[in-house]
């Protein structure tokens, strides 16, 4: 009797043994084929019973997580990812912890998916997802306080089994849908036992939407069928279904993407691979750019950066290019259903990005090579997947899917309203005390698109305007004779609520005024119709004017130059002066030059008299000083000596020699420019006449000794 129970007992563990071993090897096939649905509740009483009494493998635990998630019962995955990690902290590669940490965020766990980004973090500190979560992931604020401009509603269309995809297409929308059953050719989708994809057709009908009919002919197929895009002209499509049977794996299909064009008829013809769709990876969600000359499309081939990105390919000489990785939108997560916007912004789908959770809406301007992805905000964005957005030509309403509220996917209408945003400009001249730019034009651009608008400042150097939400501007204001200070840039993507913006503009005048007072040195009174000679060594530039009555020149004069200023009058000795304008906020320069009535005996010194070392060769910057007393010398018919001096350094016979040879170059370029040879006698002196304490033995600076090089004029006689 106890030898049949113990063989019994045997009897019944051997059979639950096979039993399991047979589950767990059905479990793997379902999971191998993508049936998710049937291989979840398999791996779940495997994965429990491993759990609880550490039979079988730990594998069954990774896997029914993974089934979990596949069909969206994201609690249950969650809690089978929780354990795995308990009880190995590296139990989960780089995408299944990607995985684990999104479904997180779609359950508004934010705090424990940051906590968890933090812990992935250490293991794999390349992924720029989890690196950002960890800084930022419960930073949501922003993206929060947009809800209330993003008005959402579910349109009456949806069958509730699962409806995504809208596009703009005849007089209506087209989207997919999971409700249509097909027929007993095609059965049920194992992923998660839904009918295959199809497309149906709704119309507005005063103001009620048609209840929606299939797309037939090239639209229908016994399989996966859309998403569909069509071009601006509306005669081009793109058509996302299965690869055809003997191109697939076994209990594998993967997605292809069409294309046809319309024929005279306007019938659209037979559906044509695109050229570049791969076995084995999936290729889809494909849309046209603008011109429609480039395809955007989402895959996860080879060269792919994330679980699924958005490629391109330029139709270039009749053919499809190579795709491109459009790296400026993919992470290591997944971008998915890119639409392009008619003022050229790329709107797509991604769950890599910092986000609500799941899959967040975000655009792209593609007009600026520099831009980044901007997340669309809440309303439109939840904690669920929120995706294939769709904009039309007042781009402020659209249409969108959603699988928010039971994470069945559903199309919904949206529409922004934005924050009233006044702006204020103030144009100012940059001097010291800024004053206000008149009248003058102000150009205000979207730099998303380029678009500028022309507008005028008033009496007192300002405008007012309304700037629209969610737009970055540049302000530009150009002026002959200024410049701008600086870039003025400002976004209006955080203003939230009604706001006044007030921004400066600083003009730099790219001149300065040069106030020229001319008086006798004896009485200080002015002294009328002296010619003002204002002489820019950098630019070369001489510009002559006159004194007024009042003994006053007024005039522009360039900023970041030195000058030298002349002032010449018959009856007087030349006199002259130097100034800077490298202050950008002084408004003006002044400057006072007192001459002196020419009388017998009275020496003045000639500037910038130069030669090269040790020579008595004249530099070409020593001519425009001797072109001035050239001058001087003919309108007054004075008779001078001009003398040549050195420093002490040197033999006494050397300087001498050297100062009479200097002397004598001056007066031969004075002759050649017309002065009467019996004018003017050339005098060298040597180091006889120094003006300070520099003799011979006495240790001086620089600067001492070139008080004593210097070159002299003396009036002998006046007529």
């Amino acid at each position: 009797m106890m030898k049949k129970f113990f063989l019994l007992i045997f009897t019944f563990f051997l059979t639950v043994q096979v039993n399991a071993q047979l589950k767990a090897k059905l479990a793997a096939k379902h999971f191998d084929n993508l049936a998710y649905f049937e291989a979840a509740p398999m791996y779940n009483e495997l994965a429990d019973k491993f759990l609880a009494k550490q039979k079988g493998k730990r594998e069954y635990v990774l896997r029914a997580a993974i089934s979990n998630g596949k069909i969206v019962e994201y609690r249950r995955s969650n809690k089978y990812y929780s354990s795995l990690l308990k009880l190995d902290v590296k139990a989960l590669n780089e995408s299944q912890y990607m995985d684990y940490i999104d479904q997180l965020r779609m359950l508004e766990a934010y705090e424990k998916s940051v906590e968890e980004a933090k812990k992935a973090l250490t293991l794999y500190p390349e992924n720029k997802y989890f690196r950002l979560l960890s800084a930022e992931g419960d930073d949501l604020n922003d993206i929060k306080k947009m809800a209330k401009f993003n008005q959402v509603e579910a349109m009456p269309f949806n069958s509730d089994l699962g409806d995504f995809a809208p596009i703009y297409f005849q007089d209506g929308l087209a989207f997919t849908t999971k409700s249509s059953d097909k027929g007993f050719l095609a059965g049920k989708y194992a992923w998660d036992n839904s009918y295959f994809t199809s497309m149906l057709y709704t119309e507005q009908e005063e103001g009620e939407w048609s209840k929606p009919k299939p797309l037939s002919g090239e639209f229908f197929s016994r399989k996966h069928d859309g998403p569909l895009a069509i071009n601006a002209d509306g005669n081009k499509l793109l058509l996302t279904r299965n690869l055809s049977g003997k191109e697939q794996k076994e209990g594998v299909r993967f997605l292809s993407l069409y294309v046809s064009g319309k024929d005279r008829n306007g019938k659209w013809g037979p559906l044509k691979p695109f050229p570049y769709s791969v076995k084995e990876s999936n290729t889809g969600h494909g849309c046209f750019s603008l011109d429609g000359n480039r395809i955007y499309f989402v895959s996860d081939r080879e060269g792919t950066l994330g679980k699924t990105d958005i490629f391109y390919s330029d139709y270039k000489m009749g053919e499809w290019q190579e795709p491109v990785n459009f790296e400026a939108v993919n992470t290591e997560g997944e971008e998915m259903f890119p639409f392009i916007s008619k003022d050229n912004k790329l709107y797509f789908a991604s769950n890599g990005r910092l986000g609500l959770g799941g899959l967040d809406i975000y655009s792209i301007d593609l007009n600026n090579e520099g831009s980044q992805p901007v997340n669309l905000g809440a309303g439109i964005n939840t904690a669920a997947d929120d995706f294939a957005l769709i904009v039309d030509e007042t781009l402020t309403k659209g249409y969108f899917s959603s699988n928010r509220k039971d994470f069945i996917d559903r199309v919904y209408s949206w529409e922004r309203t934005s924050p009233e945003i006044n702006l204020k400009v103030n144009v100012l001249v940059n001097y010291k005390v800024k004053e206000p730019m008149v009248d003058q034009e102000v150009l205000l651009i979207d730099v998303q698109v380029r678009d500028t608008s022309v507008l005028m400042t008033n009496d007192f150097g300002v405008l007012e305007t309304k700037v629209d939400f969610g737009k970055e501007y540049e302000i530009k204001v150009e002026k002959e004779l200024y410049e701008q200070d600086e870039k003025v840039e400002f976004s209006t993507f955080g203003v939230f609520k009604d706001t006044n913006l007030v921004q400066e503009v600083l003009m730099n005048p790219t001149f300065i005024i040069a106030r020229i007072h001319v008086i006798r040195e004896s009485d200080k009174k002015p002294i009328y119709n002296a010619a003002i000679s204002m002489y820019n060594p950098k630019t070369k530039k001489d510009t002559m004017l006159y004194t007024d009555e009042n003994g006053y020149v007024i005039g522009n004069v360039d900023r970041h130059s030195n000058y030298w200023v002349r002032a010449s009058k018959k009856g007087f000795l030349d006199n002259e002066a130097s100034f800077s304008t490298n202050n950008y906020s002084d408004k003006e320069v002044e400057l006072e030059l007192a001459m002196v009535k020419i009388k017998k005996g009275e020496v003045f010194k000639l500037e910038n008299i130069f030669y090269d070392l040790n020579k008595a060769t004249l530099r070409e910057e020593s001519r425009v000083a001797l072109d001035k007393l050239a001058v001087f010398l003919i309108a007054n018919g004075v008779k001078i000596e001009l003398s040549s001096h050195t420093d002490s350094r040197g033999s006494k016979t050397y300087n001498y020699d050297l100062s009479q040879r200097r002397a004598q170059a001056c007066v031969d370029y004075l002759v050649s420019k017309g002065v009467p040879k019996k004018s003017i006698i050339a005098k060298g002196y040597g180091e006889t006449r120094l003006v300070n304490r520099c003799r011979d033995g006495v240790k001086c600076s620089e600067e001492e000794h070139q008080e004593n090089r210097r070159t002299e004029a003396e009036i002998l006689e006046v007529e």
